[in-house]
C-alpha cells in the first residue's frame, strides 16, 4: 500500500517572522495586517499570548497590553517564498511534494519506496524534522495513509508513524476541531453542538452538512469520512535552463561579450518556447582571469525584465546596462547562464503581437532597464496609507508594473504641498518672544526670518493646526503653520514641543 506523509509547519508566518528577527523568539511579537495602530494582529507567539494579546486585537490595543509588543508585517509575497524555501529543502527526501493551496505551512509528501534509502520509515520521518530545525523550522511530521488522516493527526506535537489504516482513522477521530484550520464561525456552532473533534464531526448524517453549514464544511466532511479521495499531485521542480562557454582566451571587449552570451542565450529561449515557458530570471557567472598566479574569481550578475519574456532583444539590453555600468577588472575566461523560467502566456508564444497606441509592455521595459542601470529601488511609486502623522499618510512602494491612468475631472485647481524628506530645521525666532507662542495668529513675528533674507521676513500665518500622537511609539506634539514669505511663498512649518525647535516641513504650489 502507498504511503502518503504529512509535514505540517505551524503558524508559518510566526516562524518566518522569527526567521527574520531572531531576537523575537523570546520576547512578544505579532504578524500584522499593516504597521499601524489600526493594523489587525494574525499571529502571536507563546510570550505575547501570556500577556494577554490575542488575534483580532488592534496593534494599538496590544500595545496597550504590552508596551514592548513588535508587530511585523509578513506578506502574501513572504509566505509565498517561504512556501518555495521550504518545498526545495523537503526534496531532499522526496521528489514528490504537494504544497497545500489553503493552508500554507502544510505539505503532502509521498513516502512510498523509502525502505531502500532509510532503515525505516520513522528514521526518515525523524530526519525530515531534524532537517526542518536545522533550517529554522518547527514542523510536524506524520506518515500515514490517507491524506486527511495525515493533516488530522499532523497538528499533534512530534513524530507520528502509524503501521496501519485503522490506527490513523482512530487516532484522526479523535483530533478535536479546535487543532484544525476550519472557519471560526463553524468551530463555534459545532461546538454550540456539542461536536467538539473530528470524529464527532464525521458522525453528523452528511445529507444534512451542506444545508446548515454550507459547500465548504459538506467538503470538509467528504475529506474527513474518506469519500472525496484525490490523489496526490506534485509540484514539479522548476529546473533552471543552463549553458556553459569556454572561453580560447580572456576577453575584456564588452560588445563581444554581448555577442557570446546572445550566442548562448538564443537555445536558451528557443528550449522554454518549446516547453510553453518564459524567462523569469537571468543570472550571468563571468570567470574572470586575473593573471597567471593569483586564483582565478566570479563575477555574477542577476538579470530580471519586467516579466517574463522570450524576447532576446530586451534581455540583451538589460544585460549591455549591466555589464557596461560596472567595467570587468580583468579578462573572462568563462561565461555560465542560468535561467529560471515561467510559464508563459498565451500572448507571449503568438508570433505577431498587436500593439496599442500606448504600449504598457513598452514602459514596463524601460522601468526594466532603469532599475538594470541603478538598482532595484530606483523606480518606486506613492501609495496612501493610514497613519496619524503628515509623513506616514504615504509610503513609497517599488513600482512592479506601468499601468493606464485614470485621471479625474477638476473643477479648481488645488494646491499642492511637498513634503521634504527629512524637515529641515528653522533658526529660531527672536529672543523677546517666547518660541511656539504668536502675538497674533494671523501675522508672524517681525523680523522672522524663515529662510533667509532672501525670501524675506515671515508677513502672513495661518495656524495653529495641532497634531499629536505617537504614544505607540514616541510622543508627538507638533503645532503646524502656514506661513507666507514676503516673496509671497508659502511654507508648511511646525514647532515641536518636546524638542522645542522650528521645522519646514514642506512648501505649497
Amino acid at each position: 500500500m502507498d504511503r502518503l506523509a504529512c509535514v505540517d509547519v505551524p503558524a508559518l508566518p510566526l516562524q518566518l517572522l522569527i526567521r527574520r528577527h531572531p531576537d523575537c523568539a523570546d520576547q512578544p511579537a505579532a504578524v500584522l495586517t499593516r504597521d499601524a495602530p489600526q493594523g489587525e494582529i494574525l499571529w502571536v507567539n507563546a510570550p505575547a499570548r501570556r500577556c494577554g494579546v490575542l488575534t483580532g486585537m488592534s496593534y494599538a490595543t496590544g500595545l496597550a497590553l504590552v508596551h514592548d509588543l513588535r508587530g511585523v508585517v509578513i506578506t502574501t509575497g513572504d509566505i509565498a517564498e517561504g512556501v518555495t524555501t521550504i518545498t526545495e529543502q523537503l526534496r531532499r527526501f522526496t521528489p514528490h511534494i504537494e504544497p497545500s493551496e489553503d493552508h500554507p505551512g502544510v505539505f503532502w509528501l509521498d513516502a512510498s519506496g523509502l525502505q531502500p534509502l532509510f532503515t525505516s520509515l520513522e528514521h526518515w520521518a525523524h530526519r525530515v524534522q531534524r532537517h526542518l530545525s536545522q533550517s529554522d523550522f518547527r514542523g510536524h511530521v506524520v506518515v500515514g495513509f490517507t491524506r486527511f488522516g495525515t493533516y488530522a493527526t499532523s497538528k499533534i506535537d512530534g513524530v507520528t508513524v502509524f503501521q496501519d489504516a485503522a490506527a490513523e482513522q482512530r487516532a484522526a477521530r479523535a483530533v478535536p476541531l479546535t487543532r484544525l484550520d476550519i472557519d471560526p464561525e463553524l468551530r463555534d456552532v459545532l461546538d454550540k453542538l456539542g461536536v467538539r473533534t473530528v470524529g464527532a464531526f464525521v458522525d453528523l448524517p452528511a445529507a444534512g452538512i451542506r444545508k446548515r453549514f454550507g459547500r465548504d464544511a459538506h467538503r470538509l466532511h467528504r475529506h474527513a469520512a474518506g469519500d472525496l479521495v484525490l490523489p496526490l499531485q506534485p509540484l514539479p521542480p522548476a529546473e533552471p535552463l543552463t549553458r556553459h562557454t569556454d572561453l580560447d582566451a580572456s576577453e575584456t571587449d564588452v560588445h563581444r561579450l554581448l555577442f557570446l552570451i546572445k550566442h548562448d542565450l538564443d537555445p536558451l529561449l528557443s528550449q522554454l518556447a518549446t516547453r510553453q515557458e518564459a524567462l523569469a530570471a537571468l543570472e550571468i557567472r563571468l570567470r574572470l582571469d586575473t593573471s597567471a598566479f593569483a586564483p582565478r574569481t566570479e563575477r555574477v550578475e542577476q538579470i530580471r525584465p519586467a516579466e517574463p519574456t522570450l524576447d532576446a532583444r530586451q534581455l540583451l539590453n538589460l544585460v549591455h546596462l549591466r555589464v557596461e555600468g560596472r567595467p570587468l577588472p580583468a579578462g573572462v575566461t568563462e561565461i555560465d547562464l542560468i535561467v529560471t523560467p515561467a510559464r508563459a502566456s498565451r500572448e507571449q508564444l503568438r508570433l505577431f503581437q498587436q500593439h496599442a497606441k500606448r504600449d504598457l509592455r513598452a514602459a514596463d521595459r524601460a522601468v526594466a532597464r532603469i532599475r538594470a542601470e541603478f538598482g532595484n529601488d530606483a523606480v518606486v511609486r506613492a501609495c496612501l496609507t493610514d497613519g496619524h502623522l503628515p509623513e506616514a499618510t504615504f509610503a513609497w512602494l517599488p513600482l512592479a508594473h506601468v499601468v493606464r491612468p485614470t485621471p479625474t475631472t477638476e473643477q479648481t485647481r488645488s494646491l499642492v504641498r511637498r513634503f521634504f524628506v527629512h524637515p529641515r530645521r528653522l533658526p529660531s525666532r527672536l529672543r523677546h518672544e517666547p518660541d511656539g507662542c504668536f502675538r497674533d495668529a494671523q501675522h508672524g513675528p517681525d523680523g522672522w526670518m524663515l529662510r533667509g533674507a532672501q525670501h524675506g521676513h515671515v508677513v502672513h500665518l495661518h495656524g495653529p493646526y495641532v497634531v499629536s500622537g505617537g504614544w505607540w511609539r514616541t510622543p508627538v506634539l507638533r503645532e503646524y503653520y502656514f506661513a507666507r514669505t514676503r516673496d509671497d511663498a508659502w511654507n508648511w512649518i511646525y514647532y515641536d514641543r518636546h524638542r522645542r525647535a522650528w521645522f519646514l516641513h514642506g512648501e505649497v504650489e
